[in-house]
């Protein structure tokens, strides 16, 4: 039985201000420790309510090191465990474990940003000549880690009214991607479908693709992707909310999209709630983001951050080939590590948005696209 959200809230407040008693000596531990820094962990979770705030430490304990969150620039508690899995069945704590053992042990914690590289199976080689001709208009990419999401997708794309060629990039072999390769190529058989190996997230398939000069000739792109976000309690909420924005009801959808194109100084369109503005959303990521923009000598996005949220989105080529100057390989994403943010892949969601204020585009919502489509009130004369 589900509970009501108030419910669900009265239980956290309770939970945060009575703790147990292994949690509090777990928190007090904390508060004198050096691995957690109260003002990272703050900056780095926007979200904190007033309360949490005034006891970080106490948040890490009770919520925050089970969703995965960061104690400092340096940990990650789902890392940890992913480097020594010896950990995970003995169901210790990640940040507790290295403060009282595992830092004596030399435990490994995370790969560092000078020891990004790859040596694992190489991307498939992909050209322009893959793309379906003639082409359709606009194109929609899907990216699945969770194959068995694929009926998801395959439903959303199903009712929408308007023509579009479909790419999926699949994760894992050949042999693991056969079974859900044959179920989008039997609803869709002028699918492109391609297996690429767990790296990079979403985004590196996705730049895989941009590099290939397979998506700038279409007027728009649609990214989407099997965002689970097991981290978070509404992340299979989050993901729908995502996907009802840009391919929700078929003739909004293709009303929403003709405006879109028709506007040529648009450059994002994402779904409602989506558009993060402000730089409490760099947390960890504004090094990286730098220095990926430096690569084209972009600084020029002005005093605050605005980007998509959730990797979700319909994007104008325009972008795209900014992307594509980038010239991003898999070299230039760590090897996967359970990172909930800080990663290569997180840094590239920020880049976007810097991308398309530095050139001029501008990032709607789609109640802003309908707002555009609002009859005007008549003036008299």
């Amino acid at each position: 039985m589900r509970r009501h959200p108030i419910f669900r809230r009265m239980q956290t407040l309770w939970r945060f201000v009575w703790p147990a008693q292994d949690e509090r000596r777990y928190a007090r531990m904390l508060r004198s420790s050096p691995q957690f820094d109260p003002a990272f962990y703050i900056a780095s979770n926007p979200r904190l309510r007033w309360l949490f705030r005034r006891a970080p430490e106490r948040h890490y304990v009770l919520f925050g090191e089970a969703l995965g969150l960061s104690p400092n620039p340096h940990f990650a508690p789902r890392a940890y465990l992913f480097h020594n899995p010896d950990l995970m069945a003995r169901g210790v704590r990640p940040l507790q474990h290295y403060i009282e053992i595992g830092k004596q042990e030399a435990r490994q914690v995370l790969v560092s940003p000078d020891q990004r590289g790859y040596d694992g199976p190489p991307l498939p080689a992909i050209g322009a000549t893959d793309a379906p001709n003639p082409r359709a208009p606009v194109a929609v990419v899907v990216h699945l880690y969770y194959h068995e999401m694929w009926p998801e997708f395959a439903t959303a794309l199903r009712r929408q009214h308007f023509d579009f060629d479909l790419y999926v990039t699949l994760t894992g072999s050949e042999t693991d991607c056969a079974p859900v390769r044959q179920e989008i190529e039997a609803t869709f058989p002028r699918a492109q479908v391609w297996a690429l190996p767990n790296h990079g997230r979403d985004i590196l398939p996705f730049v895989h693709l941009i590099n290939a000069g397979l998506l700038t000739p279409y007027r728009a792109v649609c990214k989407l992707h099997s965002k689970k976000s097991p981290h978070l309690a509404d992340g299979d909420a989050w993901r729908q909310t995502l996907l009802a924005g840009v391919l929700g009801d078929p003739d909004q959808t293709q009303v929403r999209l003709q405006t879109f194109l028709d506007q040529t100084q648009l450059g994002i369109w994402t779904a409602d709630h989506q558009l993060y503005q402000g730089d409490i959303w760099w947390g960890p990521n504004q090094p990286r983001a730098e220095t990926l923009l430096d690569r084209i000598g972009q600084r020029n996005w002005g005093a605050n951050l605005a980007f998509p949220a959730g990797s979700i989105y319909w994007i104008k080529p325009a972008l795209l080939t900014q992307i594509q100057a980038l010239k991003l390989t898999a070299q230039d994403f760590e090897p996967e590590q359970a990172l909930v943010d800080g990663t290569t892949a997180h840094a590239m969601e920020r880049v976007l948005g810097c991308l398309a204020i530095a050139t001029g585009l501008g990032i709607r919502e789609t109640h802003q696209l309908d707002a555009e489509l609002a009859p005007r009130p008549e003036t008299q004369s």
